[in-house]
């Protein structure tokens, strides 16, 4: 009569938990491993090492041990174990425990015993402790280790009823380390993020990058920043750092006169136009794709930006008694002129390019026609618009369409040097080391003005 009321007791319990709790994570023990099924803590892991031949068999002298890792901020209600015994004998010791402090313990004795279920069972039974609610810290593990002491016990599943975290909003303030101040931002919702605030820089030598995790000491390399106007997504209250760049003066990148065997970009210019083609890319049913944009001007010549040229946009260009071969760089693949006004990659036929110098009265800027003789046509390399108002560049026999080419020296092209830091203003201090850290120092009236890991010390100066 015990028995069964203890059993119906069990039951009571374990069903009515199923119900109240929303999450159950179970660890099926097969092939000497933990099988996760259920609600399965988000980002834990677990690890089951067994002594013993059989897998979930506990003979005396063996022992096992369930780890579970990652489970920190949940709360744990219950855990059940479902075992069984031999039919007349099986003992042993049980412990779990969160990091190093015991939850449940059973010393050493029989499975008949009130610690333990009351009785031998052949027969799988669950064996159940509630809690009143066990907080999982951060960086602890759950524990479940099981020796027997006779044969034999056996383990078929651990069942943990619990609770997740309830989601947080974070909060994201953000270290300008100029001036200027940006109130912190809290999430509206739990993994809502929020939209990363910009910063306008009254400073001509130095714009805003975007935002570090850490704050960055004068470097050349670029940093990892999330930039502004960009969703940022917190995992906890954090501190941004601004990070700022500055760019090296340089030359400005002025079409060549000088053909040599080099690489080149191909541009065409149309007086009067506020847009410059220049070409990308390998040749493509029978055009070539280019890339439209504005143009910045230098004293009367076009100025090529380096920072939209990218190496789809290099042509190899060789030039020997005034005849021409053009190849993509990044394909190695020819441009050739074929019959019909169109670019080809192959052709049975090489009719040779033809380049020549133009130029326009009261103009210095250096001009190239490209030109080629197929099918009998002359073709000149100027450009085509779609109907759909792309731009190609594309053979023709019009002499009157544009066809005057800018060709920009990769050689002549000179990029600047770029300079990050979370401190701007402190570019006309004196860089120094103090007690092994990077630090700045000016004098300001009598003092000197230290700045160390971003904090500023005035000190009189004797």
């Amino acid at each position: 009569m015990y028995l069964c009321l203890r059993k119906n007791v069990q039951e009571h319990i374990f069903v009515t938990m199923k119900t109240f709790f929303l999450l159950i994570a179970l660890y099926t023990i097969s092939g000497k491993q933990a099988v996760p099924s259920g609600d399965i803590p988000a980002g834990s892991s677990c690890v089951y090492e067994q002594t013993g031949n059989r897998s979930g068999q506990l003979m005396a002298g063996n022992m096992l041990t369930l780890t579970l890792s990652g489970c920190e901020g949940m709360t744990l209600h219950s855990v059940t174990l479902r075992m069984h015994s031999n039919t007349k004998s099986g003992a042993g010791r049980m412990t779990m425990a969160i990091g190093e402090a015991p939850i449940w313990m059973i010393y050493d004795a029989s499975f008949s015993d009130e610690t333990w279920y009351g009785d031998y069972s052949k027969e799988w039974v669950d064996i159940s402790q509630s809690f009143s609610g066990l907080y999982v810290p951060e960086g602890d593990d759950i524990t479940l280790q099981i020796s027997a002491s006779e044969n034999s016990l056996y383990l078929q599943s651990v069942q943990l009823n619990y609770s997740a975290p309830q989601p947080k909003t974070y909060t994201v303030s953000f270290d300008t380390h100029i001036a200027q101040t940006i109130e912190p931002v809290t999430e509206l919702e739990a993994s809502g993020g929020i939209i990363l605030p910009d910063i306008e820089l009254n400073d001509a030598n130095w714009r805003f990058y975007g935002w570090a995790n850490e704050a960055v000491d004068d470097s050349e390399q670029a940093p990892s920043v999330c930039r502004a106007g960009s969703m940022y997504f917190p995992s906890s209250d954090c501190t941004l750092h601004a990070v700022y760049v500055q760019e090296s003066d340089v030359q400005p990148w002025l079409p060549t006169d000088d053909l040599l065997l080099e690489d080149y970009l191909i541009a065409l210019y149309t007086p009067g136009s506020e847009l410059m083609l220049h070409a990308t890319g390998p040749v493509t049913n029978g055009m070539l794709e280019t890339v439209s944009q504005i143009l910045p001007m230098e004293n009367g010549w076009v100025s090529m930006p380096t920072d939209l040229i990218s190496t789809n946009d290099i042509y190899a260009l060789n030039v020997q008694n005034d005849t021409l071969t053009i190849r993509h760089k990044a394909t190695d693949t020819p441009v050739l002129l074929v019959s019909g006004g169109k670019f080809a990659s192959s052709a049975y036929v090489n009719n040779p390019w033809i380049i020549s110098s133009s130029s326009v009265e009261g103009d210095d800027m250096p001009r190239h026609d490209i030109s080629g003789i197929a099918g009998g046509k002359m073709y000149y390399f100027s450009f085509f618009i779609s109907t759909d108002n792309k731009r190609y560049f594309r053979p023709t026999d019009s002499a009157s369409k544009p066809h005057d080419l800018l060709l920009f020296a990769l050689s002549d092209m000179e990029l600047p040097d770029w300079m990050y830091s979370s401190y701007p203003s402190l570019s006309a201090l004196t860089n120094t080391t103090i007690d092994g850290v990077p630090a700045y120092q000016m004098n300001v009236g009598p003092t000197i003005l230290t700045i160390k890991n971003g904090k500023k010390y005035l000190q009189i100066n004797e």
